[in-house]
């Protein structure tokens, strides 16, 4: 993909998740500066709607992301997206594995179910499924169900989570490829730690609109702030 194509389809995505709206060729000229007339935006859009990025909902003139354009944006920002020290509450918490605390905190301000998985020890810890259920955007009562099974289940999955051993681990997961939840409708990212010896693992459960900048950034974070504590 050029660069040009994925400034476009990252401009598109961005503008999905602010909205929750189709994205117009349009619209896209109208906010970014691609250097090209929106026929050409809108010839862009139809060849990554063809390669599987973008799919356009009935009846609409505008493109909504696939799982595999969800995917493409929620990696590149967490590649690009820097380190920032968390509140000194949360790393605190993170730290110190007050456990209890700290999901309370994370989930309220991602908006999400965030959990803990000591797997040194076996001990999973999980809040926020009010924030999960609050942020919702599917409307299905099936789907709904799928996301509590989830929760019900979620302690015995992330126990059996082969990560990699790499100090800056995160990975992203879209839909049913997440390895702890089987909802289509979620966004999984998780990141793994080493706190005193113990391996430690971290998931912020979402909406597929989820702010992967935002979470990417604590995530990242946690790690700084290990040498301000």
């Amino acid at each position: 993909m050029n660069s040009r194509t994925a400034y476009i389809l990252e401009a598109a995505i961005k503008e999905f998740i602010a909205s929750g709206e189709p994205v117009s060729s349009g619209r896209l000229h109208d906010h970014y500066n691609f250097g090209i007339q929106p026929a050409m935006i809108r010839q862009e859009l139809s060849d990554l709607a063809e390669q599987g990025f973008l799919e356009q909902p009935h009846h609409s003139a505008g493109r909504v992301p696939t799982n595999r354009g969800f995917q493409f944006f929620a990696e590149l920002v967490i590649e690009r997206t820097e380190p920032v020290s968390p509140r000194e509450d949360l790393a605190s918490a993170f730290w110190g594995q007050a456990w209890s605390e700290f999901l309370g905190e994370l989930s309220g301000e991602l908006g999400i179910l965030g959990v803990a998985g000591d797997l040194s020890r076996g001990t999973v810890y999980k809040d926020g499924l009010d924030s999960l259920v609050d942020h919702f955007e599917s409307g299905s009562f099936v789907e709904l169900k799928k996301i509590i099974h989830d929760f019900e289940h979620i302690d015995e999955r992330i126990k059996t989570l082969p990560l990699s051993e790499a100090d800056d681990f995160i990975e992203i997961f879209i839909g049913k490829k997440s390895p702890i939840t089987k909802s289509e409708t979620l966004a999984v990212v998780i990141a793994d730690y080493d706190i005193n010896g113990d391996r430690v693992c971290i998931a912020a459960i979402g909406p597929k609109r989820m702010n992967y900048e935002k979470t990417a950034r604590i995530f990242k974070g946690l790690k700084k702030a290990k040498k301000e504590i």
